[in-house]
């Protein structure tokens, strides 16, 4: 009766402690620039990715896709505002973009998404 008493207060100190462990946040997006769906009447020079928490920037990417494919995001960086930006450099013609994000978040996690947008000069 001893031992099992031991066991299950042991298996409730366990518990207990891993209670108290903080949770592993997934990092968010919470906005960008350009906005998901945005359509543009040119192209754009800067973007940016807001997330709930500060991104590992060292470790994060930005990339556009699109039309060509010879933009391209140069320079990312964080303007302190949990956020990811970058200057976009290169021809951007008329049509559909993508600008793929992976941010890490300080805990480690790795995330990855897009955000879609077209451009149209004839808007």
């Amino acid at each position: 009766m001893l031992v099992r008493l031991s066991r299950v207060a042991l298996l409730g100190a366990l518990l207990f402690g891993l209670a108290l462990q903080p949770a592993s946040a997934q990092i968010k997006i919470s906005g960008s620039t350009p906005e998901d769906g945005a359509e543009l009447d040119g192209p754009v020079r800067t973007v940016r990715v807001w997330f709930d928490q500060a991104p590992v920037v060292a470790e994060s990417t930005l990339e556009l896709s699109g039309p060509g494919n010879r933009a391209r995001i140069e320079g990312i960086h964080t303007m302190g505002e949990n956020d990811l930006m970058g200057r976009v450099t290169g021809p951007m013609p008329n049509g559909e973009w993508t600008m793929s994000w992976t941010a890490v978040g300080p805990d480690g996690e790795t995330q990855t998404g897009s955000v879609s947008f077209s451009v149209d000069r004839n808007r």
